[in-house]
């Protein structure tokens, strides 16, 4: 009970702190959030990239995709499949359509190629907030948790905006650390990662 209040307050207040930011300067943000995530080496080694198409407050992740498929990855993005909580990933290219999906997504349509899981070398994840731990705090309906435990080999990149950074997070066993987090400011890897 005390995580769920904890985290619904969490998530209040990172909704609050990204509604106050202009939409000019997220995208500037977020340009330097990407630059930063191509950096690291998690994402230079990556054959399979997962990314996604960003809901309001998101980084933005349309400079990684084109670096992605510029540099001959293949680059999947989610889908919101009704009655999972795993996400499905379809391959896309860059002429790839997105079509609207649950929640206000914009996801690859379903005719687009799946691709499990399992073959993704990286995963590149949004949410509310984030720590320094490798601690990510999602939008509550656990689809990245559920996602992240089918592929334990995989590395995952939290992208978020600094902001979103608080000192820990309330984590609970099914949470799915990170192995690394992009922000405008820079790039920071946990000591350990779980």
């Amino acid at each position: 009970m005390y995580y769920t209040e904890t985290k619904a307050t969490l998530r209040r207040e990172l909704k609050a702190r990204l509604a106050s930011v202009a939409p000019e300067l997220l995208a500037a943000w977020s340009l330097r959030a990407q630059a930063n995530a191509l950096g690291w080496r998690g994402f230079a080694q990556a054959r399979t990239v997962a990314l996604y198409a960003p809901l309001r407050g998101e980084v933005d992740t349309a400079a990684l995709v084109e670096a992605a498929l510029a540099a001959g990855k293949r680059v999947v993005l989610p889908r919101v499949t009704p009655g999972t909580r795993a996400l499905a990933f379809h391959a896309v290219n860059a002429a790839s359509p997105l079509v609207a999906g649950r929640y206000g997504l914009r996801e690859p349509s379903s005719s687009s190629a799946p691709v499990p899981p399992g073959d993704v070398d990286v995963f590149v994840v949004p949410g509310l907030g984030f720590d320094r731990a490798g601690g990510r705090l999602g939008r509550g309906a656990g689809h990245y948790d559920a996602t992240l435990a089918l592929a334990p080999r995989a590395l995952r990149l939290g992208l978020a905006f600094e902001l979103q950074v608080v000192t820990s997070l309330p984590l609970e066993p099914h949470d799915v650390a990170l192995h690394a987090l992009a922000t405008e400011a820079g790039l920071s890897e946990p000591q350990r990662v779980i």
